[in-house]
């Protein structure tokens, strides 16, 4: 909701430029990243100390602090006492859950900023449009020239990171924030001519299409194709374009696809690990006797390093991430109630030359947090959607809420989408990204104003 004129003070700017400045932040890196979410929880309590801790708390919130000290328990039990030797004197779990804790905080500055009308929205979705054109222009750029306007050059050329050096995480960084850049006019600015309006969003949406395709991060390239065909289904005033959305995608893949060979390659081997991930899941869930897995007699060594037996077969572990969530489900398995801790994964994976995590937020939160975490998040998870996604059909709140909440609802189904390949759940990027979308969305859900 737009912030009223009469509200605007110097408290109420500083804390929107840093709330806006979160997208720029996220690019900058997590540096950056980690001062300005410092920054925003520092300053808030500050000026408006007594009521952020003022706050009466609803069933969700009980929920939330229920996990969080479940997290700080569990997180000190292992690191002191059932871990103890095998930490050898490290306290990275331990330091890890007491930092985790700033996104409780940063969960209620932002619950009660909403709740008194004191974040100016506008401005953070302005701040997205131009970081989304920003992102985007950059990786055309540096797709016909080598290097992108910071004059990093992609060690890939199947993909491109555009601003975010050697890490590429563009495509993920587009699918997180682009939707901000299309809901920014219909939703802050009336303009009569609504022809305008209509081909700024063309315009915007085949900008950031081409710039998740030109970054090559092939996962969330389709979560965006889902969660804008989610928002064209499920909400009645958006449906009417729902057949220009699949014109558009078939014209900008159909485009690019003949334009580049690389891009060509990168979208083809997508499919290719899409056949591995059925043909295991074919071998080893539904037990399919007549599997293609064959031994590769020329790496007889590798091979058995990454396999399982089922039904008396070896079956290799083709796939990166195949082998990830393998490790993930065995290190769970191994402490299936209450987990190790936060970032524990790397201490306790149960595999052969484990990654810092298994990259899926659910098999994380499992082998890190066990069961009792897993259903304790799973309840705030399935309670938020449920809350928003009722009350959107219900209609029982303002035009302009209905509205502003779209994006970050939509937004928070897809980051918690339980198949497909995550970061860590704990790292700051992600935990920045989720507990703010999450707290938006449980702000302007009509049942959870009036707790202040």
């Amino acid at each position: 909701m737009p912030i009223s004129l009469a509200k605007i003070n110097h408290k109420t700017f500083l804390i929107n430029l840093l709330f806006s400045f979160i997208p720029i932040s996220f690019i900058a890196g997590n540096l950056i990243l980690n001062i300005n979410i410092l920054l925003f929880i520092i300053f808030a309590i500050f000026f408006y100390g007594k009521g952020v801790f003022s706050l009466k708390l609803d069933r969700l919130d009980k929920i939330i602090l229920i996990f969080f000290a479940y997290t700080i328990f569990i997180g000190f039990l292992n690191n002191f006492y059932l871990q103890a030797t095998l930490m050898d004197g490290d306290y990275t779990i331990a330091i890890k859950t007491i930092l985790y804790l700033r996104f409780l905080i940063f969960y209620f500055v932002i619950k009660f900023l909403i709740n008194k009308n004191l974040i100016n929205f506008k401005l953070f979705f302005i701040f997205c449009f131009i970081c989304t054109y920003f992102v985007s222009l950059d990786l055309m750029y540096q797709l016909n020239s080598g290097k992108d306007v910071f004059g990093y050059v992609s060690a890939d050329p199947r993909r491109y990171a555009g601003p975010f050096g050697t890490e590429f995480i563009a495509g993920s960084y587009l699918q997180r924030f682009a939707l901000f850049a299309l809901f920014l006019f219909p939703i802050f600015f009336n303009n009569k001519d609504k022809i305008y309006l209509y081909l700024l969003s063309l315009l915007t949406f085949i900008l950031i299409m081409t710039g998740l395709i030109v970054a090559g991060n092939r996962v969330p390239l389709i979560l965006f194709i889902i969660l804008i065909a989610c928002i064209l289904f499920f909400y009645k005033p958006m449906k009417k374009f729902l057949f220009l959305f699949f014109l558009l995608n078939i014209i900008v893949f159909t485009t690019l696809w003949n334009f580049n060979p690389n891009i060509k390659s990168h979208l083809n081997a997508f499919t290719e690990r899409m056949s591995e991930i059925v043909e295991f899941a074919s071998t080893v869930i539904i037990k399919n006797k007549e599997s293609n897995y064959e031994v590769d007699k020329d790496n007889i060594i590798e091979y058995y390093k990454y396999s399982i037996y089922v039904n008396g077969k070896v079956i290799p572990l083709k796939n990166i991430y195949i082998k990830e969530f393998y490790s993930g489900y065995r290190t769970w398995s191994e402490n299936k109630y209450f987990g190790g801790g936060i970032k524990s994964f790397r201490y306790n994976c149960a595999s052969f030359n484990c990654s810092s995590h298994p990259h899926n937020y659910y098999l994380e939160i499992l082998s890190e947090l066990g069961l009792v975490g897993f259903f304790l998040i799973l309840i705030v998870f399935f309670k938020v959607l449920f809350n928003s996604f009722l009350n959107l059909e219900a209609k029982k709140h303002p035009l302009n809420y209905d509205k502003i909440i779209i994006p970050f609802m939509f937004l928070f189904f897809i980051e918690i989408f339980p198949i497909k390949s995550t970061g860590s759940f704990f790292t700051t990027g992600n935990a920045t990204y989720l507990f703010l979308i999450m707290s938006i969305t449980i702000a302007l859900t009509p049942t959870s104003k009036g707790k202040i």
